[in-house]
């Protein structure tokens, strides 16, 4: 028996049941009742109706001071984005689908999410499908054979339970599913992107990545990275390239550990370990990083994971060079980097997304360059890497590491490994210790300065000479106004010579 009162406060059951009359009825299910259950925690709380569901969303959300959004006018389905008492909580109403709730709940994807609790407060669990049952024996059951055929974006949905809550499927169920795959593409691509965001923000990635190559799903929502499947790599790879993409995967939620992002891995690599030790300075600016989304339904942790699985993308399209019995794909990153841009367009991410996933996939190499342990050149080398880079170069560190451990695994040196620990320990102390020395130090003269100066015309040249200037004084050669102007003017007789020169 649930108890009502751990699924709604106080204030919100009193308000809900005020809405009782205008709605006809009202059902709290599915989510909220199988996490009750499950004994975790509760966010999303989603309502049926007989009438007015967008209405009522408006006024929780009018009432709790919230965000109110339209899902979809035509089934009348919004949603309010509220919060009580420091809770943030989802709360989705929308229309009956079918005459009663015993029709709605038949329609529902899968047993665990097919019960429901009449609104005003009972305790009693409408369940006709034994949904409370399946969960006990961690089984996971389609409400009816037609569930994945008639909506198909339903088999992404089950790798993300089965792993989530730790749940198996019937052999039938797995038949069911491979074949419904097949018509994934006739969902449209924001329902998938949704879906596959929660399996990546929610699941042991390498698992459940796995279990989408067999259900054929990878094929549907990665086709580019399924060019990667059984495709063979040559030394100092020990994997072929779907498995180091697994690997890479892995070792990125591993090292969230370092700021306790989720999901929390149980078991951590030692070479993770030494890692996190090593940039556990960092903890709480990662943590506020990461936490700091571009977009308020996906987190900076769904970034990271997607740009893993395409970071080596590029090898399945660019044509190998073969060298002394050994093959190299040169520019696979800056390939993949395309590939991502055009996925991630195709499935609707907003344009700083595309720009940040853009970034990671082109610039997971660059870490490996000796400069940025070099320290005599590290500091400008960075302040380089974070101009194209940008806000995704921390991003890319975590990209970096994962990439280098996948790599080689137990045939990994301390000295390679320290190395690539030392240089993303440098990327993120420039850019959470030491900002306004590397990454933007104050602006000494602008482009009014030099035109007035110098007698030079507007153009792209005078931003590259507000660079080179940056560049100086991240070396430390200029730290005044007057030693920039300077700097300037012997750059420019430097240049000037030459070209007389030649």
């Amino acid at each position: 028996m649930v108890n009502y009162k751990e699924l709604l406060q106080p204030q919100l059951d009193e308000f809900i049941t005020s809405q009782v009359d205008a709605c006809g009825e009202i059902f709290l299910v599915g989510g909220a009742i199988r996490n009750i259950y499950l004994r975790k925690d509760v966010k999303d709380l989603d309502f049926s109706v007989k009438k007015n569901a967008i209405k009522a969303a408006k006024n929780v959300a009018d009432r709790f001071k919230g965000d109110f959004y339209i899902l979809d006018k035509k089934r009348g389905a919004a949603r309010a984005l509220i919060s009580v008492r420091g809770k943030k909580l989802i709360i989705d109403f929308s229309l009956l689908n079918g005459r009663s709730i015993d029709d709605d709940l038949n329609k529902r994807d899968f047993t665990i999410n097919a019960m429901a609790i009449k609104i005003p407060l009972s305790s009693n669990v409408i369940d006709p499908l034994n949904g409370k049952e399946d969960i006990k024996g961690s089984i996971l059951r389609s409400c009816s054979p037609n569930s994945f055929q008639d909506d198909p974006v339903r088999v992404i949905r089950a790798i993300r339970f089965m792993n989530e809550f730790n749940l198996f499927l019937d052999q039938s169920e797995v038949e069911l599913i491979k074949s419904a795959s097949r018509s994934l593409d006739e969902i449209s691509n924001e329902r998938k992107r949704d879906e596959i965001i929660n399996v990546l923000e929610k699941t042991n990635g390498k698992k459940a990545l796995s279990q989408m190559l067999k259900f054929g799903i990878i094929e549907k929502v990665f086709p580019e990275v399924m060019k990667l499947y059984k495709m063979e790599l040559d030394s100092p790879h020990v994997h072929d390239a779907w498995t180091h993409t697994l690997q890479v995967v892995n070792y990125c939620q591993q090292l969230m550990a370092v700021s306790r992002n989720f999901p929390n891995p149980k078991r951590l690599h030692p070479r993770i370990k030494q890692a996190i030790n090593t940039l556990s300075r960092y903890k709480n600016y990662i943590f506020d990083y990461m936490n700091d989304s571009i977009n308020m339904n996906r987190s900076m942790y769904s970034l990271l994971i997607l740009a893993g699985i395409y970071h080596d993308a590029g090898k399945g399209v660019v044509p190998p060079i073969i060298k002394d019995n050994r093959k190299s794909f040169p520019k696979h990153a800056k390939i993949g980097s395309e590939l991502i841009h055009n996925r991630a367009k195709i499935m609707g991410f907003s344009n700083s997304e595309v720009e940040y996933l853009t970034k990671i996939v082109r610039f997971h190499m660059k870490p490996s360059q000796s400069e940025f342990t070099n320290n005599n050149k590290k500091d400008v080398h960075i302040h380089r890497f974070y101009k194209k880079a940008g806000l995704a170069g921390i991003l890319v560190g975590f990209i970096h590491l994962s990439d280098v451990l996948a790599t080689y695994e137990d045939t990994l040196t301390d000295e390679r490994w320290n190395r690539a620990i030392s240089s993303v320990n440098n990327i993120f102390d420039a850019y959470f210790i030491h900002p306004g020395k590397i990454i933007t130090p104050p602006k000494l003269i602008d482009g009014n300065d030099i035109l007035k100066e110098f007698d030079l015309q507007p153009g792209k040249t005078i931003g590259d000479l507000l660079e080179r200037v940056a560049e100086a004084q991240v070396n430390g050669e200029v730290n005044t106004k007057g030693e920039a102007i300077d700097y300037l003017g012997q750059l420019l007789m430097y240049e000037k010579n030459n070209q007389e020169n030649l």
